[in-house]
């Protein structure tokens, strides 16, 4: 472990919503990420059909699971979601490639109510690599949205500033009918994070 690693690390823990994650016994700070847009944009309905690309660990599939009672919910990630048997019936997860999706639904075209991404590529530490990547990896989740998401339905998904991330936007706006930013207060304040959610697909 590196010393930038070691004091990276050692802020996140002093964070205080990784101190509350821990305390309310959450899988991951993202969990207030969600619940903090959602308090903002009541996006989350009961009877929604709805997919969480890169879930793990399930944060926000746990956050889904306490507010919504009657949904079907997809969480799709390459790494494993530990301790499932913790979610309700409710929640299907599958350890996969998202493009590999059409496999796992009953039909085909259009499927889902609401797409949720909280996916970032693997960082290399260069920040401009970095965003670079991450705006190619919303441009494939936009495209994804653009095959599976039903007309009328919602997007969003997670993104750095960045000169790329108008170009995001630009092509988001050919899809959707509205297109909003938002910072929720449990992002890290230092990060150039911020949610861009895509509203009613045209």
């Amino acid at each position: 472990m590196t010393k930038s690693y070691k004091e990276h690390f050692g802020n996140r823990k002093k964070e205080f919503y990784y101190k509350e994650a821990k305390k309310i016994e959450v899988r991951a700070r993202s969990f207030f990420k969600l619940e903090q847009i959602d308090k903002k944009y009541d996006i989350l309905k009961e009877n929604l059909k709805i997919i969480d690309l890169g879930c793990a660990p399930g944060g926000w599939l746990e956050y889904i699971d306490q507010k919504i009672k009657k949904a079907e919910i997809i969480g799709i990630d390459l790494l494993e979601v530990k301790k499932q048997q913790e979610f309700s019936k409710n929640i299907k997860i599958i350890q996969d490639d998202f493009n590999n999706i059409k496999e796992y639904l009953e039909t085909e075209g259009e499927y889902f109510d609401l797409v949720l991404s909280d996916m970032a590529p693997e960082f290399s530490g260069n920040s401009a690599f970095d965003k670079g990547n991450t705006h190619k990896l919303n441009i494939k989740t936009i495209n994804f949205s653009k095959i599976y998401l039903k007309k009328g339905g919602n997007l969003i998904f997670k993104s750095f500033e960045g000169e790329d991330l108008e170009r995001v936007r630009n092509y988001a706006k050919k899809i959707f009918s509205i297109i909003k930013e938002f910072k929720p207060q449990s992002s890290q304040k230092k990060s150039a994070e911020v949610f861009i959610l895509c509203i009613r697909k045209k």
